[in-house]
């Protein structure tokens, strides 16, 4: 559940490390986010889809394992559209991501977005799923306490 919180003070508190540092790229504490944010969420949504999937393996909730947690492309190269993200499926798709991107155009001149990138295969599917990270963390939250 630590590693929960500290993925949504990540995403929190990224505008306010800009906001401190202005426009200074030099800025000691824009240096550091810009070494570590990347490395930093991939480290804790890879532990947290984990610990989640555990979780909801022990509990059954399936309400929590439907809530949307972003939206899935499952097959881009056939453009087959899009659908809803449910928690256990956001939860696959980061463990099985080959790429994680959190969503920020150039990480050197924009603060994080709620969302990040993720994208895999399945076979000779492509897919590529939108986390919102504000809605995980809530599933998250909810199904560590047991709660739908």
């Amino acid at each position: 559940m630590k590693d929960v919180y500290r993925l949504f003070l990540v995403f929190a508190g990224d505008e306010r490390i800009f906001d401190l540092a202005g426009a200074d790229l030099e800025d000691p504490l824009r240096l550091m986010r810009n070494d570590l944010f990347v490395d930093e969420i991939t480290h804790l949504l890879i532990g947290t889809a984990i610990a989640n999937r555990i979780q909801l393996e022990h509990t059954g909730a399936a309400e929590i394992a439907d809530a949307a947690c972003g939206e899935l492309q499952p097959d881009v190269l056939e453009d087959k559209g899009s659908q809803k993200l449910s928690f256990r499926e956001a939860c696959n798709k980061i463990v099985h991501a080959i790429h994680i991107v959190p969503d920020c155009g150039n990480p050197v001149e924009n603060p994080l977005t709620s969302e990040v990138k993720l994208r895999g295969d399945n076979g000779k599917q492509a897919w590529v799923a939108y986390l919102n990270i504000p809605q995980y963390v809530r599933a998250s939250v909810l199904n560590f306490r047991g709660q739908p």
